[in-house]
């Protein structure tokens, strides 16, 4: 049984030349080994090479052929089946083929041992909350946690020893991620998770960050690996300080000496001038004095070459070491009383027999839309952000309201984050939100290209942007998962301006720590009857 996974002076370059890591070394034995690292340094991409999607540049991959990939992103159609998003179709098109009498080869080899697949797979389903699931029915008409337990099932149904589950738990509730949990804790191989659900996350003694630098492997709680990034940040600060001091000084001496040198030449030129010194005599003065002045200046240009370098390679452990920052949202002033009312409020698409929902959100309140998928949870942040119309009733806006969905529509896909962000401002605004751009973690790289080759958590900074810095404030924010595809450094950014944000906060989330961060004071859970709202109560 192929129990660990192996990587040996791994490099990978990308198809425009440039190097996204290179020499990583290592072997994941622990039975569950959480893999982090900020989005777009290149998680997703190691996780396909461990899994022979993508070959290395170089380097070798010791037992990729034992591994199943579950990738967060997926497409389905109008006629994807159940058992098709299982994967187990065709498996079950043969077994019902010899039931009829099949006696073909390639039904046989088909089924393989996989005889109780069906069985296997309504009993894994059962496990992650799925239960009485028809395999024949329309994936279309499940929603995206259910679409998502059903792909975690496939990965546990694959056979291989080795499963990477990247980001699993995006659209999980508390509850499905307890049950995922339990799951991974009874798989008798090896699990690398990528994630950053702190859930998971603060259950795990086995974390490896993927960095600019390379891989780096941590034995501990999650809290004891925050502690040891923080004194990492606070080292990285002390060892950049220290370089830059060093070849300040270095380059000051060379300076000194390079102008004594040229007060010599000066006096060499002037002595030159003097008609009683041989002109033989002076003339050798003045060549040693040229040559020495030019050693010195290559002697200084070499220094300042290797102090950069010296700079460039402590900046660079700082980067990996430190946070990101988020600027915060400009202060908002004469905020009414009342941030939006909702009057009689029915949600279309569900059940006619529920209460009508009647709240006056207040400003400054924050509120968690929270409970199961599929009970209506984004159709009433729509209605509260008034892009989709109730069934009846109505919803009165009294500050001006931004609204970022799951799907991050706020982008334009053939637009640059820099064309969408910058319109109607002048040059020096654009300047100061490069730089607050660049802090966020979207360099010149990243907003220059069109948004719809950004990856997930890149996308979601960049629709962030487009509502913090907004030149007029909004009083009301609404979020639909937000730290959805977010790296921890991002999350923590995300945490410390919804704390520094003055206005009205409605939003959803799974992320019990999260919700707790930010302050959330109350909830809206739809009950058997219909919505109702009370003091917010974190389930961890």
């Amino acid at each position: 049984m192929a129990n660990f996974l192996q990587l040996q002076s791994v490099s990978f370059k990308q198809n425009n030349g440039e190097t996204l890591f290179s020499d990583l070394s290592g072997t994941f034995t622990a039975k569950i080994t959480a893999l982090i690292g900020r989005n777009g340094v290149g998680k997703t991409v190691l996780a396909q090479l461990c899994a022979g999607i993508l070959l290395p540049t170089s380097g070798t991959i010791l037992n990729s052929d034992h591994v199943f990939y579950l990738s967060q992103h997926y497409v389905i159609s109008e006629e994807t089946t159940v058992a098709e998003l299982l994967g187990i179709d065709h498996v079950m098109a043969a077994l019902r083929r010899i039931e009829q009498g099949s006696v073909l080869e390639e039904d046989f080899a088909i089924v393989g041992d996989q005889w109780a697949i069906e069985t296997e797979a309504l009993s894994l389903l059962a496990k992650l909350g799925l239960p009485n699931l028809l395999l024949d029915s329309p994936a279309m008409i499940l929603s995206g946690g259910e679409q998502m337990r059903i792909r975690i099932a496939v990965a546990f149904l694959s056979q291989k020893e080795i499963l990477i589950l990247d980001e699993p738990s995006n659209h999980l509730d508390h509850s499905q991620k307890e049950k995922l949990w339990d799951l991974m804790q009874l798989w008798t191989g090896t699990i690398i998770l990528i994630s950053h659900d702190r859930f998971f996350l603060n259950q795990l003694t086995n974390i490896v960050e993927l960095t600019p630098s390379g891989l780096e492997w941590f034995t501990g709680s999650y809290e004891e690996y925050r502690i040891y990034k923080a004194e990492a940040a606070e080292r990285a600060v002390e060892i950049l300080n220290s370089v830059k001091s060093q070849e300040k000084q270095r380059q000051a001496v060379i300076q000194q000496q390079i102008e004594r040198q040229q007060k010599r030449t000066s006096a060499a030129n002037k002595a030159r001038g003097n008609q009683n010194q041989a002109k033989i005599l002076m003339d050798a003065q003045k060549n040693r004095s040229d040559l020495t002045s030019g050693k010195t200046q290559q002697k200084l240009d070499r220094i300042q070459k290797e102090g950069q370098s010296r700079i460039d390679s402590a900046r660079a452990n700082l980067d990996t070491a430190t946070s990101i920052h988020l600027h915060q949202i400009p202060a908002l002033t004469n905020q009414p009383d009342i941030a939006v009312k909702l009057e009689n409020i029915q949600l279309p698409f569900m059940p006619s027999d529920l209460e009508a929902l009647n709240q006056v959100i207040r400003s400054g309140e924050r509120i968690a839309i929270v409970g199961d998928n599929g009970i209506g949870k984004t159709l009433l942040l729509k209605v509260i952000a008034g892009s989709l119309s109730p069934e009846s009733g109505q919803a009165t806006h009294y500050v001006k309201t931004a609204y970022l969905d799951q799907h991050l529509t706020i982008l334009n896909p053939q637009q640059s984050v820099l064309e969408q962000i910058s319109q109607g401002r002048t040059k020096d605004e654009i300047s100061q939100l490069r730089m607050q751009l660049a802090q966020l973690g979207l360099t010149a790289s990243h907003i220059e290209r069109e948004s719809q080759y950004l990856s997930g958590g890149e996308k979601l900074k960049a629709a962030l942007a487009m509502i913090l810095y907004d030149q007029t404030p909004s009083g009301l924010l609404l979020l639909d998962e937000p730290s959805n595809h977010l790296d921890l450094e991002s999350l923590s950014a995300l945490e410390a301006m919804l704390n520094h944000y003055q206005g009205t906060l409605i939003i959803i989330s799974h992320d019990a720590t999260f919700l707790s961060n930010i302050g959330i004071e109350s909830q809206l859970h739809r009950a058997e009857n219909g919505w109702i709202k009370y003091p917010f109560q974190p389930k961890f």
